[in-house]
């Protein structure tokens, strides 16, 4: 599984949605600081074949589990 940590939105998005054109993981962990830029990945993702599947904040990071739909 892939761990990505990002900034706050938009560059935090636009990092994870490359990271994801690029490598295409299974599974990605995806970490930020700023619960807004969930907020923005949980709309986005879905449009690239990735769903949340776990999603909370440890310590200062909101963490998302995403994981790659069958085609």
């Amino acid at each position: 599984m892939d761990e990505l940590v990002v900034p706050g939105c938009p560059e935090g998005s636009l990092r994870a949605v490359a990271y994801i054109k690029e490598r295409q993981p299974g599974e990605l962990v995806v970490k930020t600081v700023d619960e807004d830029c969930v907020k923005v990945l949980k709309l986005v993702l879905p449009l690239f074949n990735y769903f949340v599947v776990d999603e909370f904040k440890e310590g200062e990071f909101h963490t998302v589990k995403v994981r790659r739909g069958k085609t």
